[in-house]
Formats: C-alpha cells, structure tokens, sequence
C-alpha cells in the first residue's frame, strides 16, 4: 500500500476534513452528490457506503427515491484516490480548465482515454495538477456477476465507480474527504479478511502473499497470464506479493521445505495442478508442518493443461468459470476467505506423498501421461488421446482393499453462493457543497462549470484507461504509471540461489521420510487387519481412479458428490468386459457428472472410502498421482481431513 495513503490525516463525520481527525467507530459514509445529464437535466443522488456495499439513492425533486442500486461489498476489491494527471490538450489550453464551457475541461473528459489518472499525493501535486482544478477523485475497484442475455452464463465483469470531490477551495482538503471514504471502504473491506490475511494495527494492511509461477505450465504462457490478467487485480486491492519463478521438476518442494515462511499469509501457484502438488508436497515435508498449515493458505491460478482444482473450487461456490477463469481464480485469491481442503497421504514402496486431487492406475491415467507427446494442443490433448486409447483398449489385473467410510463422515459441506444479477449504469455525479456553515471553507463557485460533469460513474470492462499497471518486467507494453504500482511487491531472480538448490536436492530424501503425518495404517508389506472391514476387489480392470475433488479437469466432473473437506475418497472402479459402447458412454458424460451409475454394477463401482490399498499384478502400467507420474507398483493411501486451507471466493 502507497504510504502517502497510510499516512494521510483523515476526517471526522462532519463535512469540513480537518487533519489528524480519526474516523467514526461505525465506518459508515453518505453524502449527497449532483448528476449532470443532457438535455440539462439534473439528478441528485443519495451515496451511502456501510457493511452492505455502495448504495446509489437517485432522488426525485421532491426527495422520494425514483432508483436504487447497491455495488456489494463482496464485489469490490479496492479503491484509489488521486487526481486527473495533466493532459497535452491542457497543458496547451490558455483557458482555464474548469472554467464554464470549456471542451477540455478534465472533470467533462474523466472517462476519455486520453485522461489518465494518477497516483496524487499533497507533495506532488504540483507534478500532476490541472490548472484551477482541485477536484480529488476516488476510484472504486468491483467485478460484479452479470448476464449478457437470459440465456447466456454469469461473468465477472470490472467495474468502475468514480466519485470526484470538489467542495473545498484546495486539492489538500478534498483529498481529506477522499481519503476519508477511501479508509471507511478500506475498514470495511478488512474486516471481511480472515485473521491471518491482514496485519491488525493503526493501519491495517494486507499481508504479503507468495507467487510461484511455473513458466512451463500447459502451453508456456503463465508468465502473460500473470503479467496481463492477475498482477492488475493483486494491485486493486492493494496486495504485495513476492514473485520466484521456478527453475526445475521439484523446485517448488525444495523451495516449501526450506524455506522461512513468516512472512507470508498464502502461497499462490500460477500453473497446473502439478505445481500445486509441489507445493503441498513442500509443506509437509517440513519439521514445522503442523504450525505452517494452520497459518498459510493455498491459492492457485490456472495455467495448466487440466487445471481441475481450479475448477472444483468455482463449482463448489457457484463461481463462472469458462468465460474468464483467470479472473474468478485471481479475485478468489484476493478474497481473504480461505476453506479446510482434505489431503490424501500416499504411501509408495519407497517413499511417501501427499496428493490433492487424483490416484490413477489405468485408462485414465494411460490418457494424462501418454498425451504429453501432443502437449502443445493444449487441453484437446486428453479428448485425442481418449479416443485413441479406447480403439486400443488395455486391461489391467490387480487387487484393489479398500474401507469404506462412515455414513456420518460424509457430513461436511462447501457453502454454496447463490448468483445474483448486477446491473450497471452509467450514473454520473458530482459532489454537493456542504461548507456552507463554515465559512474558511466556502465552496468557490466561480471556477464551477455551469453543467456538473461526471463525477460518480460505473464503468464496465470495455473502458481499460484505469486499469492498473506494474512498474516491473511483468508489465512489457504497459507504459509507466505513477499509480497503482504496490511499491512492496518484488520479483525474485533465482540465478544466484544455486547453494540453496544444492543443500535443498541434498537434503529431499531425509524430509521425505522423517516428516509429515503419520500413518494410521499397517506397512505396504504387511497384510491389511481382517478384524477393521476391510473388502476387496480383484480381477482385470480396465482402470480404478480415486478422487477428492469434484473435477479433474475443466470439462471433467468426475465426482459431483466429492466436496473439499468431507474426509471422503471417491473410488471409481471400472472392471475388464465392459463393452466399448459402454465405456464410451462413460467417458462421454465424465462433462456433465452423469457418468457414474446411481447403483453400482457389474462393471462400474463408486466406493466412498476413507483408505484403499492398490496391488498390481502385472509388472507394468501406469500410475498418476494428481496427475503426476510415480512409479509403478503397489501402493496404499489415506485422508487426512481438513488438514490444508485453500483460498475459495468470498
């Protein structure tokens, strides 16, 4: 966050800013605004910011309310206040700039491209002032659910709600009363954080998150995406965040593992689902798992090929997806709200892991890692090689133990968000003089336009000219802003870390034994108790997959019922003799969520467990874990509940 804001001396309720004042304990601001339309006409609006949101009261000439509408909290990201920076068709106008009727005043051309906002601060003002202009603007950051049509799908959509501040004869005391409503929207704001995302003091900030990025991510572009799409939102809502890009296979695990992690609040992995592997795989390998995951949650950006976490999270919380999924992740990112997420312990023959999302031994998993040849095509990969695979259909015999959960484990449940429309308009205000009881701050009207110009104004993503810039290498083709850059976020060069790479490679294997839960349990090549009801399933398969969240892939809704913290594993058993009609089908409808039957069969089982024990007869095949291969042979796993914390939307 910009110190110049931190530090700014504030209002009290009263219309007059006076410096050092603090804010009303309710953090609760309205004021009057006027609105200029054409035709002459003049509104006045009713503008009120409490826990619910914005609230937009359009008034009638006999005080009754003729519109409403509310831009709600859980919408909005962040807010700037600044000033207009001087244009070149102003810096050459000879004519005052707010003088009445003139084209080129910067409050009749706020929401031109060629007038773009600045970052203003009192001890810069001269660097970027309008002349006779002392109007302080607040700019107010949402992205609200809307539909293009009755038939179309839910989007997030930016938004832009303007309000400029002129009451006062100098810039310094409007920016007080921006600055004001910009502290009230930023308490507000807060207090919907979860205690670990905000450090609680005289100013409340956000806390630093950590970004890993996998530069190599499904078709090699997680670097624009981060650099177009997610660092724009980190910096609406003012996040500071610590960049490493990753150099090598298990990078992540060595960094996780080693590394300090005070000093974050979340970690962030912008790539597939094999960069969030490592990174959960890095944490409980740590001596000091059991503090760390309390107190650091998981976030993730999708920029893989399967990107199934991702969508689990949006279909958990009723959250669009397909239109902008890079958006929906980044905004969820910067929620503050963070949701208990099961992680399945792994045992191989010579080590153990800890998975996510999937265990995979057979067709499916013969698709994931076969189909890496044609990575380039993207997602299309998985459907080219599915058909492949299933005219060259493959069978595999083994013997599958498993335990079957609880009916009353089963209990925990995502909280669904119901999807509301927003409306939009294009409302313009301007502020009401209220200083008319005071009279060293009378409002000077002769530098008034006699039409009032925009002032309050919602804006949709068409209009980009406010959209937040990066000062760094992650912002190639932006040009440099004085504005919206979090000064505190860094981008960091591993080049020179080749010591920590070295001790970290040296030292995987002992954390991969020594720690991380422990198991519950008998050892891989011990036999499983009878006494614990253990059942058993044996014979050829065509493949066994387990799962523990709701989708494997974007267009993949493997197990509809699967929920992030319900302590269950859903394994899907497919046996060898199921004809190729029928296999189809059930590939076919893993999109929808129809493909699992409603009664188990002869040839498709869906077992809710809570530990499965898979022993391959054959001496080849493939086995996948969250999507990553692992070596081939027996292996047993079991859910740890509710152990990580994931970022979900608010």
């Amino acid at each position: 966050m910009n110190e110049s804001y931190e530090k700014s001396s504030s209002s009290t309720a009263c219309s007059t800013p006076v410096a050092g004042a603090t804010l009303p304990e309710c953090y609760d601001v309205s004021d009057t605004f006027y609105t200029s339309q054409r035709k002459g006409r003049k509104y006045v609006f009713r503008v009120r910011l409490d826990i619910n949101g914005f609230t937009l009261q359009r008034e009638s000439p006999s005080g009754t309310i003729v519109k409403e509408q509310t831009v709600k909290l859980c919408d909005i990201v962040g807010a700037r206040c600044m000033r207009l920076k001087k244009t070149r068709r102003l810096a050459v106008a000879s004519a005052c700039a707010c003088s009445a009727g003139n084209p080129n005043s910067p409050a009749a051309s706020v929401n031109r491209s060629g007038a773009t906002p600045s970052k203003c601060s009192t001890a810069s003002k001269e660097d970027f002032t309008c002349d006779g202009d002392v109007s302080a603007y607040l700019y107010v950051f949402a992205y609200v659910l809307k539909k293009k049509s009755l038939r179309s799908e839910f989007h997030r959509e930016r938004t832009v709600l303007t309000l400029r501040f002129r009451s006062f004869d100098t810039f310094e005391d409007n920016m007080r009363e921006a600055d004001r409503w910009y502290r009230a929207l930023r308490w507000q704001l807060h207090r919907t954080l979860e205690s670990i995302f905000v450090v609680r003091n005289e100013e409340d900030r956000r806390r630093r998150i950590l970004v890993m990025l996998n530069p190599k991510s499904g078709s090699g572009n997680a670097r624009e995406v981060f650099n177009m799409h997610v660092t724009p939102v980190l910096n609406e809502a003012e996040v500071p965040y610590d960049l490493y890009v990753t150099k090598h296979s298990n990078f992540a695990i060595e960094f996780m593992s080693t590394r300090c992690l005070d000093a974050w609040c979340c970690v962030v992995a912008v790539g597939g689902d094999g960069l969030f592997h490592e990174i959960v795989n890095g944490l409980l390998q740590r001596e000091d798992w059991a503090k760390v995951l309390p107190s650091i949650a998981l976030g993730i950006i999708p920029c893989g090929s399967g990107n199934g976490l991702a969508r689990s999270i949006a279909h958990g919380y009723n959250e669009p997806y397909f239109s902008k999924p890079v958006l929906g992740a980044a905004l969820t990112v910067i929620s503050g709200c963070s949701s208990p997420m099961d992680v399945v312990r792994v045992q191989l023959q010579n080590r153990s892991l800890y998975s996510f999302l999937s265990i995979g031994w057979g067709f499916i998993s013969d698709v994931d890692i076969e189909s890496e040849r044609i990575r380039v095509l993207g997602y299309q990969r998985f459907t080219i090689w599915t058909l492949y695979r299933l005219a060259n259909l493959r069978t595999y015999n083994g013997k599958i133990s498993y335990l079957l959960t609880e009916p009353e484990e089963n209990a925990q449940h995502t909280p669904e968000l119901k999807m509301q429309t927003s409306r939009s308009c294009n409302t313009h205000i301007d502020k009401l003089s209220t200083t008319n009881n005071n009279p060293s701050f009378h409002h000077s009207t002769e530098y008034l336009p006699h039409e009032f110009a925009d002032v309050i104004s919602l804006e949709t993503s068409i209009n980009q000219s406010f959209r937040s810039r990066c000062d760094s290498w992650l912002s190639g083709g932006s040009r440099r802003s004085y504005y919206y850059s979090v000064s505190e976020s860094i981008y960091h060069s591993l080049a020179d870390d080749s010591d920590f790479a070295a001790q970290a490679a040296i030292s995987l294997e002992n954390r991969q034994q020594n720690f991380g839960p422990t198991s519950s349990l008998p050892e891989l090549d011990e036999p499983l108790p009878e006494d614990e009801g253990w059942l058993v399933e044996e014979g050829e398969f065509i493949m066994m997959h387990a799962v523990y969240q709701s989708h494997l892939g974007i267009d993949c809704h493997f197990a509809p019922k699967a929920q992030m913290n319900d302590g269950t594993i859903y394994l899907i058993l497919i046996r060898g003799g199921i004809s190729r009609p029928q296999l189809l089908s059930f590939l076919y409808n893993m999109s929808t969520g129809t493909h699992l039957p409603e009664v188990n069969n002869e040839y498709v089982k869906v077992l809710p467990v809570r530990a499965f024990r898979l022993e391959p007869h054959d001496n080849h095949g493939i086995i996948t874990i969250d999507g990553e291969r692992v070596e081939f042979g027996p292996l047993q796993a079991e859910v740890l509940p509710g152990i990580a914390r994931v970022m979900v939307p608010k």
